[in-house]
């Protein structure tokens, strides 16, 4: 007899899901590509490479370190310099385009001669401050001597100035032929008791051209050079008291002289 059942079979194992196999384990590494090696000659390279870098980068930090140092003491140097003095503008007179050996010497016309005093009264004893200056006044540039061996300032007493004007006066109705040529002014220079060229001294030679001038201190320690030639100004006599003339005459220039200025020593 046949036996007419059906074979059996193995049930269908069910298919996997493509979406499931395709997800990762996020926990696993990530497999990593296998490092090739490096010659030893290529090891060598790179580390040159990195040495002559480094040392470029310290030459650098260097020089920017020393810049920085520099431009600071620079700076501070600067500073103490402006702090620690004083700048003093003095305008200069545009030289004349001449030769100086070309050069003419100045003229009574040419200059003129002032003398000048904060106080015309002086304890005996004392000192007085006079200011001379030189103004120019002609039309082209000319050289003069201001050293006080030229430029001399002379102190006479008022009574000698008076004495020697009334004297050249009477001596001139005398005889007019014999004086027509005299100075009209007193010889100061002649009878003054002090004198500022009884030492010799070192000759100031000035360019004087249009809008110049020049101007010195002189200090009269109301004492007397008169038969003392050059002497310390302490081992000079003083002067008795009185009133005493102070003019400024350039002995190598006719004429120009200043006007009279009067001290009283009291």
């Amino acid at each position: 007899m046949v036996n007419m059942s059906m074979p059996t079979t193995s049930p269908r194992k069910p298919h996997r899901n493509a979406s499931t196999t395709s997800v990762r384990n996020p926990m696993r590494k990530p497999v990593r590509k296998p490092v090739r090696n490096m010659t030893a000659a290529k090891r060598k390279m790179y580390r040159r490479r990195r040495i002559v870098v480094g040392i470029a980068l310290l030459l650098l930090i260097m020089l920017a370190i020393f810049c920085v140092i520099s431009l600071s003491k620079g700076i501070a140097a600067i500073g103490k310099a402006i702090a620690g003095h004083e700048v003093t503008i003095v305008r200069q007179p545009v030289p004349d385009p001449r030769p100086v050996g070309l050069t003419p010497h100045c003229t009574d016309k040419d200059i003129r001669l002032e003398l000048s005093t904060k106080s015309q009264t002086v304890p005996m004893g004392g000192s007085v401050e006079l200011t001379e200056r030189f103004v120019y006044e002609g039309n082209s540039s000319c050289l003069i001597d201001a050293s006080d061996m030229n430029a001399v300032l002379t102190i006479n007493s008022s009574e000698e100035v008076t004495q020697g004007k009334q004297a050249t006066k009477d001596n001139k109705k005398k005889d007019s032929k014999d004086f027509k040529d005299a100075s009209k002014s007193v010889d100061y220079l002649s009878h003054a008791v002090w004198r500022s060229d009884v030492c010799d001294m070192t000759l100031r030679p000035l360019l004087m051209a249009k809008g110049d001038h020049f101007e010195k201190k002189i200090t009269w320690n109301t004492n007397s050079t008169s038969g003392k030639g050059c002497t310390a100004d302490e081992d000079l006599p003083k002067v008795n008291r009185g009133t005493y003339v102070l003019r400024i005459e350039h002995k190598q220039v006719q004429g120009l002289h200043s006007e009279p200025v009067l001290i009283s020593v009291q």
